[in-house]
């Protein structure tokens, strides 16, 4: 009788000791979603559209260049109104665009030949997420524009928060795989 039980505790714990480890494993992976060099060179490149809009903004004001390398990297996006966006051309305009209703859900674009194209292309309506690189319905997601007006689409703020928080120097300046 007494070995029978042993028998059972040590199954229990076992068993136990098994599904905890696979949950921490399962979390840490979750938890530490792998960087994607294209990921990288998409924040680069907001990060380079960042840095020119500085410059040409000093230029204008014909003052010395000064360019803050320590501004933190969600100042490098803008979050935009969906209605300020032609999503056909993926472009922030600063202006309402003409609302686009297609089965129940509203898209922007700027004049009938782009809202024709949002009617007849289904591919025009989603974008992909570039941190989770899941399809994101247009109407849907949450926009942020770079400084030289083109949008990313998020599925939410957090994975924004996760793109942003890529940038590092690491990352940024000699990332490697």
């Amino acid at each position: 009788m007494r070995k029978n039980n042993l028998q059972t505790i040590i199954q229990k714990t076992v068993l136990s000791v098994f599904v905890i480890t696979i949950s921490f494993a399962g979390y840490s992976y979750a938890a530490e979603p792998e960087i994607d060099i294209s990921d990288i060179s998409l924040l680069e490149s907001v990060r380079q559209n960042y840095y020119a809009s500085e410059r040409l903004e000093s230029l204008r004001k014909n003052k010395t260049i000064n360019i803050n390398k320590d501004v933190p990297a969600n100042m490098w996006l803008k979050k935009v109104n969906a209605n300020e966006v032609n999503m056909v051309t993926n472009r922030f305009t600063g202006e309402q665009q003409d609302a686009v209703s297609i089965n129940g859900k509203t898209y922007f674009a700027d004049g009938d030949e782009y809202a024709f194209n949002l009617k007849v292309d289904s591919s025009v309506r989603s974008a992909k997420d570039p941190v989770t690189n899941n399809a994101v319905d247009k109407a849907d997601a949450v926009t942020y524009s770079d400084a030289s007006g083109r949008v990313l689409y998020f599925e939410s703020d957090m994975t924004f928060e996760r793109f942003v928080g890529m940038a590092n120097s690491e990352t940024l300046y000699g990332y490697s795989k």
